[in-house]
Parts: C-alpha cells; structure tokens; sequence
C-alpha cells in the first residue's frame, strides 16, 4: 500500500467533489491515480467532504453540554463500531465536516466481540455524565444478533438514564431523519436531516482515553 502521496488525494478530492463531480467515480479517478490502498479509499471517501457542506454540518454540531436536559437519539451502530474500532487499533480520524469516522467500514457485517461490552459500557458512562432528558436508541435489525445488542444496550443504557427507549428498526435513519431532539450519528443521511448534531464517539475517546483523532489527511504521512 502506498502513502506518500495521501495529502496530495485529499486536496484533489476535495476540490473535485466541491465542484459537484461524481463521488464514487471521483472517488476511483483519484485514488487510482495515487494507487491508494483499500482502506485508504475508505479513508479519503469518509473524511474528505464538499467544503459547503462540510460547514453546514459543523454549524449544526453541538458540544457534550447541550446534552443536560436535552432528548438524544442515538444511531446505535454507528457510535459503537467507531468506539469498537478505536479500541481494536483500527484508524480513527476526523472528517472535513467536523465528526469522526473510522476506516473500517463494516457496518453491515458487523458482529459483536470481546471489545462491545468495553464500548457499550463507556457509552452508558458518558450520558450518565451528561444528562440527557431522555434516551432513543435506535438498533438496526438487519445486522446479526440485533436483538440481543438491543437488549444488552437497554439494560446499560437504563441505568444511565430514567428515560430511555432501545428500539429494533429496519434503519435507523428514519427515525433519526426526523427526531426532535439532538442526534448522535456520522452518517451522512442523518446529518443533512438532524437540527442538532452531537458526536458521541468522540466524547467517549476524549473523555475516557485522551483521545484526539487526527484530521483525515494526517493519517498517512
């Protein structure tokens, strides 16, 4: 896998999907030219952003306390996997729309392991903290073993909050798209819906492990 040469692919995917080029194809022109790596690809297509957009999304994050008093909706999967793969030493980076993501790519084949209790359990530790009104935790079916995530998810998350619901969803973007209150998600379709974006992730890794990500150009040098 080469490296040398990643900076110089985000600056021309950058400038290429701000002017409205086509992602995926883009996305192959210049990871190509630069004979990026597979997870490399992942990288620059996750972090890099169209600047408009990218500032849309940042006017709209908001910090750890507006959570006090306020409800949450939680994209489930999504916080975990990027906690599972902080702790599993995957890469984990910050996006040009201020949120976090890490490389892996997995959501749809996820499957639980030794870590997801860690995780889980730090989640439920941070909102205990920060208070929310109320907790909607949203578990998407499709994925293995769901029912037994939402299950170990409602009872962490109940003694972290009086008012908390964990529900099976074909998609979590549907709930969330809509939900009145601040929303806890990375993914793209949420953001571009939610009034009020919090990065749960990254309260996590700040709070317990000290943990700063790099911006996304910074991972290879």
């Amino acid at each position: 896998m080469s490296t040398s040469n990643f900076v110089l692919a985000c600056d021309e995917f950058r400038y290429l999907r701000g002017r409205g080029y086509p992602d995926k194809a883009t996305l192959k022109l210049v990871a190509d030219r630069h004979r990026l790596g597979r997870i490399e690809r992942n990288c620059l297509f996750r972090g890099i952003i169209a600047a408009p957009l990218a500032r849309d999304r940042r006017s709209r994050i908001v910090g750890s306390d507006a959570l006090a008093g306020s409800a949450l909706g939680i994209d489930w999967y999504n916080v975990l996997i990027t906690l599972e793969s902080y702790l599993g030493g995957h890469a984990v980076f910050l996006c040009d729309d201020g949120m976090i993501r890490d490389s892996a790519a997995v959501h749809g084949s996820y499957r639980a392991s030794a870590l997801t209790p860690r995780a889980v359990s730090e989640i439920a530790a941070i909102l205990k903290t920060a208070a929310p009104s109320r907790v909607d935790a949203y578990v998407d079916a499709p994925i293995a073993w769901s029912a037994r995530m939402a299950e170990d998810a409602r009872g962490a998350l109940a003694a972290a909050c009086a008012r908390t619901d964990v529900v099976l969803v074909h998609s979590a973007d549907y709930p969330l798209k809509k939900y009145d209150g601040i929303v806890a998600s990375s993914d793209s379709t949420i953001m571009d819906h939610a009034g009020r974006i919090v990065d749960l992730a990254a309260m996590v890794l700040w709070t317990v492990f000290g943990f700063s990500p790099p911006p996304v150009e910074q991972l290879f040098p």
